[in-house]
């Protein structure tokens, strides 16, 4: 099929009724306070730890979690925000909006890669953020001494250096305030709330290569701390619901993998040895394996929303197993909403659709009687 390109000017105004910013902006600034009592925290645990009280150290740590997901949990809200915008039916429906927020956040994102390029290396590209591996003497945070303050005000070096960018390419320099609704009148001042942050620096990222030539993976890297705890995944399916325990499990234990050694072909003989464990136990088909384990290993998991009547003509694997369990345990198992579907995918009957090849693994838990009936 072809693909034709336009190349479309839009104007979204918002100066009589700026409840859509309004609302970001507030969700923003509630996810700052929340960061920021985060970070507060975070120094409060630390001193209590060098002090060593226990119990100062238990309150500080439960309130860096409490403000951390806060912060999280603001954060995935305000991501949301742009997909609502473009989705028909919304009540605050904008493709044109959608369009200049997608349009400018990828103009931010290559303008950003190019000035990275000049100093490091950048490793990865998102939406909203660029992942990039700086030289260590590259400065990180600037510390300037103020009059009648104890501590000293921290800049951040490379985020003012990529502020200062965004500030140039997309400052509003028209933007109106209400300051009087029954004259309507407005104040005019140039407005970018477009800013950068600096998380980090991190021990290691790990993005996979991709099986073809040419082609990149995108959205799929494991971040370390310095501790070596994960700081964050994204793309595997350690982190996806319902996915191969199997390949869970892989995951878990080869990630960890990647940090030991002193050079890269001790770190490729410590993940060989987590790669060859699992191979072999693949060929040998879990013969080692207590019959619990090996179905635990083997089993995906899937949750169904609705009740069996709302998914009549439909086909997938759990409905396939709500059915074979309704015959296996009865009707009542499956009456309500929310049932949560194990199974594993048979390998025959050889060519049927592979939703017809699911089995309940309670039916493994049965009595050989029961299976075999």
């Amino acid at each position: 099929h072809d693909t034709k390109t336009e190349l479309r000017t839009a104007y979204i105004c918002q100066r009589e009724n700026s409840f859509y910013i309004d609302t970001v902006k507030s969700f923003r600034d509630r996810r700052y306070e929340y960061k920021g009592l985060t970070k507060m925290w975070s120094g409060k645990l630390k001193e209590a730890e060098k002090e060593e009280n226990a119990g100062a150290a238990k309150d500080a740590k439960s309130f860096v979690v409490l403000y951390e997901s806060l912060q999280l949990a603001h954060k995935c809200i305000l991501n949301s925000f742009y997909g609502y915008v473009m989705r028909r039916g919304a009540r605050w429906f904008s493709m044109e909006m959608a369009g200049v927020v997608t349009h400018k956040g990828g103009d931010i994102i290559r303008v950003a890669r190019k000035l990275v390029e000049r100093i490091g290396i950048p490793l990865e590209l998102d939406t909203d953020g660029i992942w990039c591996c700086l030289p260590q003497s590259f400065p990180d945070g600037i510390e300037f001494k103020l009059k009648g303050e104890k501590k000293p005000f921290v800049v951040s070096y490379p985020c003012s250096m990529l502020n200062a960018q965004t500030h140039h390419d997309c400052i509003n320099p028209q933007y109106h305030t209400l300051v009087n609704e029954e004259k309507q009148e407005y104040t005019v001042h140039s407005e970018c709330s477009i800013l950068f942050e600096l998380d980090g620096p991190y021990k290691a990222m790990i993005l996979p290569a991709s099986q073809e030539e040419g082609k990149m993976l995108k959205k799929r890297y494991a971040v370390f701390n310095f501790d070596g705890s994960l700081a964050e995944l994204k793309g595997f399916e350690l982190k996806r619901r319902g996915e191969l325990q199997l390949i869970k499990v892989f995951q878990e234990r080869v990630f960890k993998r990647f940090l030991d050694g002193e050079n890269l072909e001790e770190c490729y003989q410590s993940v060989a040895d987590v790669a060859n464990h699992w191979l072999d136990v693949l060929d040998n088909k879990g013969v080692d394996l207590e019959d619990e384990e090996l179905v635990a290993l083997i089993s995906e998991s899937s949750n169904m929303s609705k009740t069996m009547e709302e998914y009549e003509g439909r086909k997938s694997m759990a409905i396939t197993t709500a059915k074979r369990i309704a015959e296996f345990l009865g009707a009542d198992m499956i009456a309500n909403k929310g049932l949560n579907c194990t199974y594993i995918v048979s390998r025959t009957p050889e060519g049927a659709p592979v939703t017809e090849r699911a089995i309940p693994v309670e039916i493994f838990k049965a009595d050989k009687e029961t299976q075999e009936a």
